[in-house]
Protein backbone atom coordinates (compact mmCIF):
# COMPACT_ATOMS: atom_id res chain seq x y z
CA UNK A 1 0.00 0.00 0.00
CA UNK A 2 2.66 2.61 -1.02
CA UNK A 3 1.72 5.66 -1.71
CA UNK A 4 2.75 9.32 -3.65
CA UNK A 5 1.55 12.73 -3.14
CA UNK A 6 2.55 14.98 -5.58
CA UNK A 7 1.79 18.44 -4.95
CA UNK A 8 1.97 21.43 -2.56
CA UNK A 9 3.47 22.50 0.49
CA UNK A 10 2.47 26.18 1.88
CA UNK A 11 2.94 27.76 5.24
CA UNK A 12 -0.84 28.16 6.43
CA UNK A 13 -1.75 31.26 8.28
CA UNK A 14 -5.18 30.47 9.75
CA UNK A 15 -7.10 33.46 11.27
CA UNK A 16 -10.36 32.64 12.89
CA UNK A 17 -13.25 35.49 13.02
CA UNK A 18 -16.85 35.84 14.28
CA UNK A 19 -18.36 36.02 10.75
CA UNK A 20 -16.73 35.81 7.24
CA UNK A 21 -16.11 39.96 5.77
CA UNK A 22 -18.18 40.76 2.97
CA UNK A 23 -15.92 42.59 0.10
CA UNK A 24 -14.59 45.85 1.92
CA UNK A 25 -15.21 44.75 5.23
CA UNK A 26 -12.80 44.42 8.05
CA UNK A 27 -13.18 41.89 11.22
CA UNK A 28 -11.31 41.33 13.84
CA UNK A 29 -9.90 37.86 14.75
CA UNK A 30 -10.01 36.35 17.58
CA UNK A 31 -7.31 34.09 17.26
CA UNK A 32 -5.24 33.28 14.72
CA UNK A 33 -1.59 30.74 14.38
CA UNK A 34 0.22 29.18 11.72
CA UNK A 35 0.92 25.69 10.39
CA UNK A 36 2.16 23.71 7.31
CA UNK A 37 -0.58 23.05 4.51
CA UNK A 38 -0.58 22.79 1.05
CA UNK A 39 -3.31 20.46 -0.36
CA UNK A 40 0.21 18.28 -1.29
CA UNK A 41 1.04 18.37 2.50
CA UNK A 42 -2.45 17.28 3.99
CA UNK A 43 -3.18 14.52 1.73
CA UNK A 44 0.24 12.81 2.58
CA UNK A 45 -0.62 13.36 6.43
CA UNK A 46 -4.22 11.86 6.16
CA UNK A 47 -3.11 9.04 4.04
CA UNK A 48 0.02 8.28 6.44
CA UNK A 49 -2.72 8.51 9.30
CA UNK A 50 -5.00 5.96 7.18
CA UNK A 51 -2.22 3.62 7.35
CA UNK A 52 -0.10 4.00 4.07
CA UNK A 53 2.84 3.80 3.60
CA UNK A 54 3.20 7.73 1.91
CA UNK A 55 6.21 9.33 0.06
CA UNK A 56 5.63 13.34 -0.44
CA UNK A 57 7.46 14.99 -3.99
CA UNK A 58 7.61 18.08 -2.92
CA UNK A 59 9.23 21.82 -3.56
CA UNK A 60 9.80 24.43 -0.83
CA UNK A 61 11.84 27.47 -1.08
CA UNK A 62 14.78 29.05 0.81
CA UNK A 63 12.84 30.63 3.26
CA UNK A 64 11.31 27.48 4.46
CA UNK A 65 11.60 26.71 8.45
CA UNK A 66 13.28 22.79 8.66
CA UNK A 67 10.87 22.47 11.46
CA UNK A 68 7.91 23.06 10.14
CA UNK A 69 7.68 21.11 6.30
CA UNK A 70 10.23 18.42 8.29
CA UNK A 71 7.12 17.84 11.36
CA UNK A 72 5.84 15.58 8.64
CA UNK A 73 8.04 12.70 9.19
CA UNK A 74 6.32 12.83 12.66
CA UNK A 75 3.14 11.47 10.84
CA UNK A 76 5.46 8.75 8.60
CA UNK A 77 5.23 10.63 5.96
CA UNK A 78 8.93 10.01 3.61
CA UNK A 79 10.82 13.33 2.59
CA UNK A 80 12.96 12.05 -0.16
CA UNK A 81 11.45 13.72 -2.58
CA UNK A 82 11.10 16.89 -1.58
CA UNK A 83 13.39 19.76 -2.38
CA UNK A 84 14.56 22.97 -1.31
CA UNK A 85 14.39 25.33 -4.39
CA UNK A 86 17.37 28.17 -4.03
CA UNK A 87 15.97 32.02 -4.75
CA UNK A 88 12.51 31.43 -4.31
CA UNK A 89 10.03 31.78 -1.13
CA UNK A 90 7.71 29.30 0.51
CA UNK A 91 4.05 28.90 -0.87
CA UNK A 92 1.73 30.42 1.76
CA UNK A 93 -1.59 30.25 2.34
CA UNK A 94 -4.00 32.71 3.88
CA UNK A 95 -7.16 31.41 5.43
CA UNK A 96 -9.96 33.03 6.99
CA UNK A 97 -12.50 30.37 9.32
CA UNK A 98 -15.78 31.41 10.81
CA UNK A 99 -18.70 28.94 11.75
CA UNK A 100 -16.86 25.61 10.30
CA UNK A 101 -16.57 27.96 6.74
CA UNK A 102 -13.59 28.81 5.13
CA UNK A 103 -12.04 31.40 2.64
CA UNK A 104 -8.74 30.42 1.09
CA UNK A 105 -6.19 32.91 -0.73
CA UNK A 106 -2.92 31.24 -1.49
CA UNK A 107 0.21 32.75 -2.87
CA UNK A 108 2.12 29.83 -4.48
CA UNK A 109 5.78 30.31 -4.47
CA UNK A 110 8.14 27.47 -4.64
CA UNK A 111 5.43 25.21 -5.52
CA UNK A 112 5.50 26.59 -9.28
CA UNK A 113 9.40 26.68 -9.39
CA UNK A 114 10.13 22.57 -10.28
CA UNK A 115 12.96 21.90 -12.59
CA UNK A 116 12.68 22.16 -16.13
CA UNK A 117 13.30 18.41 -16.52
CA UNK A 118 11.64 16.23 -14.66
CA UNK A 119 13.43 13.35 -16.50
CA UNK A 120 16.02 13.99 -14.87
CA UNK A 121 14.89 13.44 -11.22
CA UNK A 122 16.23 10.47 -10.62
CA UNK A 123 14.79 9.57 -6.59
CA UNK A 124 11.66 10.96 -7.88
CA UNK A 125 10.75 8.73 -11.03
CA UNK A 126 11.76 5.82 -8.93
CA UNK A 127 9.25 6.95 -6.27
CA UNK A 128 6.23 7.00 -8.47
CA UNK A 129 7.16 4.06 -10.46
CA UNK A 130 6.76 1.76 -7.63
CA UNK A 131 4.13 3.13 -5.79
CA UNK A 132 0.56 1.76 -5.66
CA UNK A 133 -0.82 4.80 -5.81
CA UNK A 134 -0.60 7.68 -6.88
CA UNK A 135 -2.03 11.14 -6.05
CA UNK A 136 -1.76 14.82 -7.28
CA UNK A 137 -3.54 18.19 -7.02
CA UNK A 138 -3.40 21.43 -8.91
CA UNK A 139 -1.11 23.72 -6.77
CA UNK A 140 1.27 22.55 -8.89
CA UNK A 141 1.83 22.91 -12.31
CA UNK A 142 0.07 20.91 -14.55
CA UNK A 143 2.86 19.77 -16.31
CA UNK A 144 4.34 18.59 -13.34
CA UNK A 145 0.45 16.36 -12.75
CA UNK A 146 0.97 15.12 -16.30
CA UNK A 147 4.04 13.79 -15.40
CA UNK A 148 3.20 12.58 -12.32
CA UNK A 149 0.30 10.46 -14.15
CA UNK A 150 2.74 8.76 -17.06
CA UNK A 151 4.48 7.10 -14.51
CA UNK A 152 1.96 6.00 -12.02
CA UNK A 153 -0.12 2.46 -12.08
CA UNK A 154 -3.15 4.04 -10.80
CA UNK A 155 -3.47 8.19 -10.53
CA UNK A 156 -5.84 9.62 -8.64
CA UNK A 157 -5.90 13.50 -9.34
CA UNK A 158 -7.74 15.98 -6.88
CA UNK A 159 -8.59 18.78 -9.49
CA UNK A 160 -8.19 21.84 -7.22
CA UNK A 161 -7.96 24.57 -8.10
CA UNK A 162 -10.45 24.23 -10.94
CA UNK A 163 -7.77 24.53 -13.81
CA UNK A 164 -8.53 23.42 -17.62
CA UNK A 165 -6.91 19.75 -18.46
CA UNK A 166 -5.92 18.19 -21.41
CA UNK A 167 -7.83 14.96 -21.95
CA UNK A 168 -4.64 13.16 -22.20
CA UNK A 169 -4.50 13.49 -18.01
CA UNK A 170 -8.13 13.77 -17.59
CA UNK A 171 -7.84 9.73 -19.52
CA UNK A 172 -5.22 8.61 -16.87
CA UNK A 173 -7.56 9.57 -13.71
CA UNK A 174 -8.68 6.83 -11.87
CA UNK A 175 -10.75 8.60 -9.81
CA UNK A 176 -10.78 11.69 -10.69
CA UNK A 177 -11.59 14.15 -7.68
CA UNK A 178 -13.61 17.04 -7.44
CA UNK A 179 -16.18 18.86 -5.42
CA UNK A 180 -19.14 20.88 -7.25
CA UNK A 181 -17.44 24.10 -8.37
CA UNK A 182 -14.69 22.03 -9.66
CA UNK A 183 -17.43 19.76 -11.28
CA UNK A 184 -18.81 22.50 -12.93
CA UNK A 185 -15.84 23.75 -14.15
CA UNK A 186 -15.15 20.65 -16.27
CA UNK A 187 -18.85 19.41 -16.65
CA UNK A 188 -20.41 22.62 -17.31
CA UNK A 189 -22.96 23.42 -15.03
CA UNK A 190 -23.20 23.26 -10.58
CA UNK A 191 -24.75 20.03 -9.78
CA UNK A 192 -27.64 20.79 -6.90
CA UNK A 193 -28.83 16.93 -6.43
CA UNK A 194 -26.29 13.81 -5.91
CA UNK A 195 -28.52 12.89 -9.38
CA UNK A 196 -27.29 15.52 -11.55
CA UNK A 197 -23.43 15.24 -10.18
CA UNK A 198 -23.65 11.19 -11.17
CA UNK A 199 -24.67 12.09 -14.46
CA UNK A 200 -22.31 14.52 -14.95
CA UNK A 201 -19.30 12.40 -13.55
CA UNK A 202 -20.86 9.65 -15.63
CA UNK A 203 -20.58 11.83 -18.39
CA UNK A 204 -17.09 12.57 -17.93
CA UNK A 205 -16.36 8.62 -18.00
CA UNK A 206 -18.13 8.43 -21.02
CA UNK A 207 -15.77 10.78 -22.55
CA UNK A 208 -12.66 8.59 -21.39
CA UNK A 209 -12.01 9.48 -17.87
CA UNK A 210 -12.03 5.87 -16.18
CA UNK A 211 -13.28 6.84 -13.09
CA UNK A 212 -14.33 9.85 -11.13
CA UNK A 213 -15.81 10.73 -7.74
CA UNK A 214 -17.60 13.97 -6.75
CA UNK A 215 -17.79 15.54 -3.34
CA UNK A 216 -21.02 17.64 -1.85
CA UNK A 217 -19.76 18.45 1.40
CA UNK A 218 -22.04 17.90 4.08
CA UNK A 219 -24.08 16.17 1.38
CA UNK A 220 -21.41 13.56 1.02
CA UNK A 221 -20.55 12.26 -2.65
CA UNK A 222 -21.28 10.16 -5.56
CA UNK A 223 -19.18 7.95 -7.56
CA UNK A 224 -19.02 6.82 -10.91
CA UNK A 225 -17.11 4.14 -12.74
CA UNK A 226 -16.75 3.22 -16.54
CA UNK A 227 -17.15 -0.73 -17.10
CA UNK A 228 -15.74 -3.08 -19.90
CA UNK A 229 -18.37 -1.70 -22.25
CA UNK A 230 -17.45 2.16 -22.99
CA UNK A 231 -20.64 2.59 -22.59
CA UNK A 232 -21.57 1.08 -19.75
CA UNK A 233 -21.00 3.29 -16.07
CA UNK A 234 -21.39 2.01 -12.91
CA UNK A 235 -22.09 4.35 -9.52
CA UNK A 236 -23.74 5.35 -6.18
CA UNK A 237 -24.20 8.20 -3.83
CA UNK A 238 -22.80 7.97 -0.46
CA UNK A 239 -24.46 10.15 2.55
CA UNK A 240 -22.18 11.42 4.83
CA UNK A 241 -22.75 10.92 8.26
CA UNK A 242 -24.54 14.30 10.16
CA UNK A 243 -21.76 15.66 12.63
CA UNK A 244 -21.50 19.19 14.21
CA UNK A 245 -18.78 20.68 11.81
CA UNK A 246 -16.18 22.34 13.79
CA UNK A 247 -13.08 23.69 10.96
CA UNK A 248 -13.60 22.06 7.08
CA UNK A 249 -10.22 23.67 6.22
CA UNK A 250 -8.90 20.73 4.91
CA UNK A 251 -11.83 18.27 5.04
CA UNK A 252 -11.58 17.33 1.25
CA UNK A 253 -7.87 16.71 1.80
CA UNK A 254 -8.40 14.05 4.72
CA UNK A 255 -10.94 12.64 2.30
CA UNK A 256 -8.38 12.14 -0.75
CA UNK A 257 -5.82 11.11 1.34
CA UNK A 258 -7.95 8.05 2.88
CA UNK A 259 -9.38 7.56 -0.34
CA UNK A 260 -5.62 6.67 -1.84
CA UNK A 261 -4.82 4.33 1.10
CA UNK A 262 -7.98 2.30 0.04
CA UNK A 263 -7.44 2.38 -3.18
CA UNK A 264 -3.62 1.13 -2.29
CA UNK A 265 -4.74 -1.45 -0.31
CA UNK A 266 -7.03 -2.82 -2.71
CA UNK A 267 -10.43 -1.80 -1.79
CA UNK A 268 -13.19 -0.80 -4.76
CA UNK A 269 -13.93 2.32 -5.34
CA UNK A 270 -17.39 2.29 -3.65
CA UNK A 271 -15.72 0.89 -0.62
CA UNK A 272 -13.11 3.49 -0.49
CA UNK A 273 -15.53 6.38 -0.53
CA UNK A 274 -17.33 5.06 2.44
CA UNK A 275 -13.84 5.19 4.13
CA UNK A 276 -13.26 8.58 2.53
CA UNK A 277 -16.47 9.50 3.82
CA UNK A 278 -15.61 8.24 7.56
CA UNK A 279 -12.54 10.21 6.93
CA UNK A 280 -13.28 13.36 6.42
CA UNK A 281 -16.16 13.25 8.61
CA UNK A 282 -13.64 13.03 11.62
CA UNK A 283 -11.88 15.45 10.62
CA UNK A 284 -14.28 18.79 10.49
CA UNK A 285 -14.95 17.77 13.98
CA UNK A 286 -11.52 19.40 15.59
CA UNK A 287 -9.77 22.41 14.42
CA UNK A 288 -6.64 22.58 11.49
CA UNK A 289 -5.96 20.34 9.46
CA UNK A 290 -3.04 17.72 9.88
CA UNK A 291 -4.03 17.42 13.57
CA UNK A 292 -7.41 16.90 12.77
CA UNK A 293 -7.04 13.88 10.33
CA UNK A 294 -8.30 10.34 11.74
CA UNK A 295 -5.71 6.92 12.55
CA UNK A 296 -6.55 4.13 10.50
CA UNK A 297 -8.53 2.79 13.99
CA UNK A 298 -10.07 5.81 14.06
CA UNK A 299 -12.11 5.66 10.76
CA UNK A 300 -12.31 1.94 11.19
CA UNK A 301 -14.81 2.43 13.99
CA UNK A 302 -16.59 5.74 12.10
CA UNK A 303 -17.24 3.82 9.00
CA UNK A 304 -19.77 1.83 10.80
CA UNK A 305 -22.00 4.76 10.84
CA UNK A 306 -21.82 6.11 7.54
CA UNK A 307 -24.52 5.55 5.89
CA UNK A 308 -25.40 2.54 2.96
CA UNK A 309 -24.81 4.07 -0.48
CA UNK A 310 -27.54 4.38 -2.61
CA UNK A 311 -27.08 2.75 -6.44
CA UNK A 312 -27.35 5.58 -9.27
CA UNK A 313 -27.25 3.05 -12.13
Amino acid sequence: MRVVVVGSVNRDVVTEVAKLPAPGETVLALRSRTNLGGKGSNQAVAAAQAGGQVEFLARVGADADPGLWKSLLEYGVGLSGTREIPDTRTGTAYITVAGGENQIVVDSGANFHWESDLDDLGTENELLGTADVVVAQLEVPVRVVSWAATRARRFILNAAPAAPLPDELLRRCDPLVVNESELAAIGGTVPTTPEQAFEQARALCLSGVPSVVATLGAGGSVWARRESGYNSVTGAYQPAPAVDSVDSTGAGDAFVGALATALAEGASLGAAVTTATAAGALAVQAPGTHTSYPTRERIADARALVPEPSPLA
